[in-house]
């Protein structure tokens, strides 16, 4: 369909089907049973003959300016997935969790950047879940999450980066909020966020695993509404009286009235991975994962 509409363009252009013919290099019978392919497939006529050759019907008309704007988007995805596939992608898009991205992420990217001075980079900050729906998607290259290594690899590279412990953000006014680290088995009693699946992949069920190696009980989970970010999300426990474990690069946050205390199990702990798509990598994606290589070995 697409090169049909390519013709019937060209054909109003030319204003005829033989003048057409010679621009495409292609006969003019190939043209005429084009035309009537589209017609059939559209049913009705597009083009009509006129004394100075043909012209296009008033459906011929609107196609043909809704075409116009179909094939240049057509063109311009194509040429796109030309220069990804062929690994010649002149930007790069990064999915990340941002409370990890300056120690995790911003060593590796100054690297990335003095190799690539005139590499456009692309940020965006998502939750778990939609750092894996855009890679899915084709939406982002790269990917800097905590969701588990053993659901991304059924569909995904993966490369881990630093294993990180535990912490439980509590409020001010919680009984353990001052204490210099707590046990899982502590948190028997408590109310435990429950995160929507498609947010955080395997969260859930991460918790539950803690639970019960380390406490050796079930948790009772909790939903208490959507938030907009993480901090925002502590903020909204806090004022439920709800409690999540999390992992220790959240520490640095300042939330009002609330505090992280250490998870006293040292096993207690997440991976952080970078996440990306099979198929040929771009010079500067390579350039991106060896920098990680580096700072492993380092």
């Amino acid at each position: 369909m697409i090169e049909k509409l390519r013709l019937l363009l060209v054909i109003i252009e030319e204003g005829s089907f033989g003048r057409a013919a010679q621009r495409l290099h292609i006969s003019q019978s190939a043209v005429t049973r084009q035309i009537q392919l589209l017609e059939h497939d559209l049913g009705g006529r597009v083009l009509e003959r006129a004394s100075f050759g043909v012209r296009p019907t008033s459906g011929g008309h609107a196609l043909a300016r809704k075409a116009r704007g179909l094939l240049a988007d057509y063109d311009l995805v194509m040429a796109e997935a030309r220069r990804m596939v062929r690994g010649e992608s002149d930007r790069l898009r990064i999915g990340y969790v941002a409370a990890a991205v300056q120690e995790y992420l911003g060593p590796a990217l100054v690297e990335l950047r003095r190799r690539y001075p005139k590499l456009k980079v692309k940020m965006l900050d998502q939750t778990p879940g939609e750092i894996i729906t855009a890679l899915r998607c084709g939406e982002i290259d790269l990917g800097l999450t905590i969701a588990g290594a053993n659901l991304l690899s059924r569909d995904f590279y993966t490369q881990k980066l630093a294993s990180l412990p535990s912490l439980v953000p509590l409020s001010l006014e919680h009984p353990l909020a001052f204490q210099k680290q707590i046990p899982i088995s502590k948190l028997k009693t408590e109310s435990f966020v429950q995160l929507p699946e498609t947010d955080a992949q395997g969260y859930n069920q991460r918790i539950a695993q803690f639970c019960r190696r380390f406490g050796n009980f079930r948790p009772r989970f909790v939903s208490i509404g959507q938030a907009n970010s993480l901090a925002e999300l502590l903020v909204m426990s806090a004022n439920e009286g709800a409690i999540s474990l999390q992992p220790s690069y959240i520490s640095h946050l300042s939330i009002p009235n609330v505090v992280m205390v250490p998870i006293a199990e040292k096993l207690a702990t997440w991976d952080l991975s970078i996440v990306w798509q099979g198929g040929k990598m771009s010079g500067p994606l390579r350039a991106l994962l060896d920098s990680f290589q580096l700072e492993a070995k380092s």
